[in-house]
């Protein structure tokens, strides 16, 4: 593992320190349990816990323990430690510090409090990831289980007393002081092309603590737009109120999307065409699939949703289509590249004229579920879904053919005298029909 410029070699006898700004309750423990540990694990929930009850006594610094407690109180080797550490310092439930002093190498571990149910579910990273792994019907039981209490709406007039009404006014009582700092968690998802701080400091208008509290907001944005810093510093720029100097995350996505709406100068091979004919899907050859690939590889979901429907099918970017590929990247599961695959197989294979929010969900936890993380897995889910419908037809159409065969002669000569010749043309265009499919769906990926 490596910090800076120079390599920081870990051995299990290295000290520990321990702090946390907060006292961390059991119901902090209780909202790690329920809503992290579905992505976390089982065991770094257990590092978690394990360093929260070590607080009281490494206050010492001379008689410190060393990372042999940590190890041998989890049964766990010294690189899994390193893994499950990182887990939480990604989920943002901890920092990790390191420093040399005169006893010898030291580790700090500062403890951050979990998010509050109500944030928690507002992060579209964290949020994201438990409805990957916990799925729809137990997301929405989690949601209801911190939600409101009781009665959803209580009727009548506030007729509470004020404090003023009860207590006497002890503003003569010199009460001392403690600066609490409010300890919040914050996701670490920087990426190695893009820097917060970078951008933040371009931002004008507005302070760096209120940049601060919309971080995982930008990071997001930035992951969905594939907006450089310069760029997302303007936006955010032009977003900032003039009376009270905050960001309005509304007008940051609006004028994200406003960008993205604007003519791209995407790269597109000649080869790449699309074809008119709206009955049939368009086959893909080994050197269009390639070019498709290089493309959704290179380009960001909104811009390629913007391309494929102003330039392939000459139409509008609908706000749901938007909203649509928003929740997709939000969720944090398919990698960029499939997502756009997904949308062009949506608009241009199925030759929908607009993404269908069913339909794309659909799709995209079908190939979650088939764990399809790069385009090329995403083309050959495709061309496997299009075969097992073209056998599925095969065996109607020869079910069929059968039931004509078997059926009585009264009933054969009863449809040759109602409609000869629309019974002829209906095999026929069959045949046509599946023969054309067939010939369709030699794709090579």
């Amino acid at each position: 593992m490596t910090q800076s410029s120079e390599t920081i070699e870990f051995h299990a006898t290295s000290g520990v320190f321990i702090r946390s700004d907060h006292l961390i309750t059991p119901d902090d423990l209780e909202r790690v349990f329920t809503l992290y540990l579905p992505f976390i694990g089982s065991t770094s929930y257990a590092l978690y816990h394990l360093l929260v009850n070590e607080l009281p006594y490494t206050a010492n610094q001379l008689h410190r323990q060393d990372h042999n407690f940590l190890i041998d109180s989890l049964n766990i080797s010294l690189p899994n430690f390193v893994k499950f550490r990182r887990r939480l310092e990604a989920a943002g439930l901890i920092k990790t510090f390191y420093e040399h002093d005169a006893v010898g190498e030291v580790y700090g571990y500062r403890l951050m409090m979990p998010l509050m149910a109500d944030r928690f579910f507002k992060e579209p990273l964290l949020a994201g990831l438990l409805y990957k792994f916990v799925g729809e019907e137990r997301y929405l039981t989690l949601q209801m289980r911190y939600d409101v209490q009781g009665q959803k709406e209580l009727l009548g007039k506030d007729i509470s007393a004020r404090f003023l009404q009860v207590f006497q006014n002890q503003s003569d009582e010199s009460v001392p002081t403690t600066p609490l700092a409010y300890q919040e968690a914050k996701v670490t998802a920087e990426t190695t092309d893009f820097s917060f701080n970078d951008m933040a400091e371009m931002v004008h208008g507005t302070t760096k603590d209120e940049i601060e509290k919309h971080h995982n907001f930008l990071v997001a944005m930035h992951l969905n737009y594939g907006v450089d810093e310069v760029t997302l510093a303007n936006i955010i720029s032009q977003s900032v109120s003039l009376d009270k100097h905050e960001i309005s995350e509304k007008d940051v996505q609006r004028l994200l999307r406003a960008q993205v709406a604007r003519p791209q100068s995407v790269m597109v091979p000649a080869t790449n065409q699309v074809t008119d004919e709206k009955n049939r899907m368009p086959e893909i050859k080994n050197s269009e699939a390639k070019a498709l690939i290089e493309i959704a590889n290179t380009t960001s979901a909104q811009d390629f949703l913007a391309y494929v429907k102003t330039t392939l099918k000459n139409g509008l970017v609908l706000k749901n289509e938007r909203d649509l590929v928003d929740y997709l990247v939000a969720q944090s599961v398919l990698p960029m590249a499939v997502i756009n695959i997904l949308v062009h197989y949506v608009l241009i294979g199925l030759q929908n004229d607009s993404l269908k929010g069913a339909l794309v969900t659909t799709i995209a936890d079908s190939w979650t579920q088939n764990r399809v993380d790069s385009p090329e897995k995403a083309l050959v889910q495709i061309q496997q879904h299009q075969q097992a419908n073209l056998s599925r037809q095969e065996k109607r159409f020869s079910r069929s053919k059968k039931v004509e065969k078997t059926a009585p002669k009264f009933l054969q000569q009863q449809a040759k005298t109602v409609a000869p010749e629309s019974s002829a043309n209906m095999g026929t265009d069959a045949a046509a029909a599946a023969l054309a499919k067939l010939k369709n769906i030699k794709t090579r990926n």
